[in-house]
């Protein structure tokens, strides 16, 4: 392990330069996930609620008062 640390520390470029493609490979595989599965997942219960409350005909306000708005508050 001392090698390996003394090795960076003298050369910090190439250190980069290999630990690169891990990190591009663990921040890309996050995105993936964020963008493909959670983000659509948040809108679509936004548009659910909302296509819920047209019709079920409560006013849109009750979003901003009660954002927990399919729980009783009574």
């Amino acid at each position: 392990m001392n090698k390996i640390q003394q090795f960076m520390l003298k050369h910090p470029y190439v250190s980069l330069a290999i630990i690169l493609p891990f990190a591009f490979t663990i921040v890309m595989g996050l995105f993936s996930i964020l963008l493909n599965i959670i983000l659509p997942a948040i809108i679509t219960f936004w548009v659910a609620g909302w296509i819920y409350t047209a019709i079920v005909g409560r006013p849109i306000r009750n979003y901003y008062r009660q954002p927990l708005w399919y729980t009783n508050y009574k």
